[in-house]
């Protein structure tokens, strides 16, 4: 029985030594791979701290430099708006600009607001109102209309600017008469500041600059290059590029930008990357025996079922199952050709996809066109009865008692032009993939509310009464003035075509996971052949409008409505029901 269990032992160790020594190779293989990533990991290491905030500070001044030239070249131009292009400089790069003195003191300036100063044409007063943005321009004697909340004793801050029919500006809040003025009437003086110092002059990364400058910490000599001067600094959060240009022969520009500190950004990353080579290492040990495994599997033994894959046929199958390592390649080759094959029935089947995405992108494109051709043929009748009336006026062939008549039909014209294409400028926006919705949380209700004070003149002189079923809880995040647009096309087309005594419903409800809007105006309806084409661009159906209203639409009211309503992913239309047509869309609750 000894020698029996002597060679049982024997057998014994010499399976775990062979077992040892098959894998040794795997074991060297996974300690060379880790010692790779752990050099790689040192070397990336000291890179970062050696090399990365040069190369970061490089970087930021290569990206705001071109940029900044420009800037101080607009500056230096003879007819530059100092505030105009440092208010578009800073708001586009998020960085601080002021105009100094060669003694770096602050340029100082008459006006410390942008303001405009307007007659009231009712009560014969003046009022001055803060100009909410920079992308207008005010002249004097300007009729603009305003209304406003008051912000200083003297001093009255706009929530809505019109000019005309034009929105100048709107902040979306509704003006509660009890709290705001509303005022009519020209403008008497436009106030803007000679440069922005005033927006920065308490900031303190300026305030630290300047006081290096000034108190010579800093000498020019020392940070000159080609373009002017420049230099990094610090502050206890962040680092900062402070340029300065001269401005004419008396002044300099200061600019100050600011980045993130370099040192936040390499702990940051460091740490990250612990993350990302632990979890590489672990990958690598899990599998290196896998590969280990692979290398050594006998392919020449499904090297024909191979060759047969590689000839794109799928249907044969690789059964070398004498041992597990051929079982299990065998099975992988099999699972290649499936997956393959699926790949390839996904692929045709994303083709016809693709065909029909690329028929609607034709269709669009077609439609594009005609909307093009079809402004421009739109255009020609206003452009020409423009030019006849003037002509005529400046030929002395129109009476003067008509000439004031004459014109105030070209200035009809020129506004039904204007607003058509402000439309197809709209259009075009929501089409470009770049333009995000402005989206906002606001009542739907409420500015339903604002369009029935609106019309409500109108309502009653043809006697059309009203039916609202408005749900005042119901909010809804969205681009306010475009859904206003929609609302509002909606609520003119309902008028325009309803008969008098008529009535319109109007429905604000909240479904089960969408916001319903429902408009319905009784008394007449669409014919059914003209349903589908409503929404193309300038198309005239057989129902004659009513001519309730004084202005007329542009022609691409709906199909403006229609691309809103897509921009917003809304589910929307416009049917026919008994004895009226029924307008509405739906849109997709606000995530919670």
């Amino acid at each position: 029985m000894k020698p029996l269990n002597n060679l049982k032992k024997s057998n014994f160790f010499k399976r775990v030594i062979n077992l040892f020594k098959n894998r040794s190779m795997s074991t060297q293989l996974i300690i060379t791979i880790i010692l790779i990533f752990v050099s790689f990991f040192l070397l990336q290491f000291f890179l970062n701290s050696q090399f990365f905030k040069s190369y970061y500070t490089q970087e930021e001044f290569n990206e705001i430099h071109q940029e900044l030239i420009t800037y101080v070249e607009s500056m230096n131009s003879n007819d530059a708006d100092l505030y105009d292009e440092m208010y578009d400089f800073t708001s586009s790069t998020n960085a601080y600009s002021i105009v100094v003195g060669r003694d770096f003191r602050l340029s100082t300036s008459v006006y410390s607001e942008y303001t405009i100063v307007m007659k009231d044409t009712l009560t014969d007063t003046n009022h001055t109102f803060l100009v909410p943005d920079n992308f207008h321009d005010y002249s004097i004697d300007e009729i603009v209309s305003v209304d406003a909340y008051r912000y200083t004793a003297n001093l009255y801050s706009p929530v809505l600017i019109t000019i005309g029919s034009e929105y100048r500006y709107d902040n979306g809040i509704s003006c509660n008469p009890s709290d705001c003025i509303t005022v009519s009437g020209p403008v008497l003086e436009v106030n803007k500041p000679v440069n922005l110092n005033s927006q920065f002059e308490n900031n303190s990364l300026i305030r630290q600059e300047l006081n290096k400058l000034s108190s010579n910490t800093i000498y020019l000599s020392d940070i000159e290059y080609d373009s002017g001067y420049w230099y990094k600094s610090s502050s206890p959060n962040q680092d900062i590029l402070v340029f300065i240009h001269d401005l004419g022969t008396f002044n300099f520009i200061i600019t100050i930008i600011p980045i993130e500190n370099t040192n936040n950004i390499i702990s940051i990353v460091n740490s990250y990357n612990n993350y990302v080579y632990l979890t590489a290492i672990a990958i690598i040990l899990i599998w290196s025996f896998r590969l280990t495994s692979i290398i050594t599997k006998p392919i020449q033994n499904i090297e024909g079922v191979a060759r047969e894959i590689a000839d794109l046929n799928f249907n044969v199958e690789a059964h070398e199952y004498n041992n597990r390592e051929n079982k299990s390649l065998s099975n992988s080759i099999n699972l290649i050709a499936k997956n393959l094959k699926e790949t390839l029935d996904t692929l045709s089947s994303k083709n016809d996809e693709m065909v029909a995405l690329y028929d609607e992108q034709v269709k669009q494109v077609s439609l594009k066109k005609q909307l093009v051709s079809s402004i421009s043929h739109e255009l020609k009748t206003p452009l020409m009865i423009m030019q006849v009336t003037i002509q005529g006026i400046l030929d002395g062939i129109v009476d003067i008692e008509d000439q004031e008549k004459e014109l105030n039909n070209v200035i009809e014209e020129i506004n039904k032009s204007s607003i058509m294409i402000a439309d197809m400028l709209q259009i075009y926006r929501l089409e470009d993939v770049n333009t995000a919705l402005e989206l906002s949380d606001f009542n739907l209700a409420e500015v339903v509310n604002f369009f029935v004070y609106d019309f409500e003149s109108i309502l009653k002189k043809h006697n059309l009464s009203l039916e609202l079923n408005l749900n005042t809880q119901i909010h809804v995040e969205a681009d306010m003035k475009l859904i206003k647009r929609v609302i509002s096309n909606f609520f003119t087309n309902a008028i325009r075509y309803t008969p008098d005594g008529e009535k319109i419903y109007i429905e604000v409800s909240e479904l089960d996971d969408s916001i319903y809007f429902e408009l319905t105006n009784h008394g007449t309806i669409i014919p059914e052949d003209d349903l589908e084409s409503i929404w193309i661009p300038f198309f005239r159906g057989q129902t004659a409008a009513n001519q309730k209203l004084k202005t007329k639409g542009s022609g691409i009211g709906l199909y403006l409505v229609s691309e809103i309503l897509k921009a917003h992913e809304a589910e929307y239309g416009i049917v026919n029901i008994e004895n009226g047509v029924k307008a509405f869309f739906k849109l997709n609750k606000k995530a919670e």
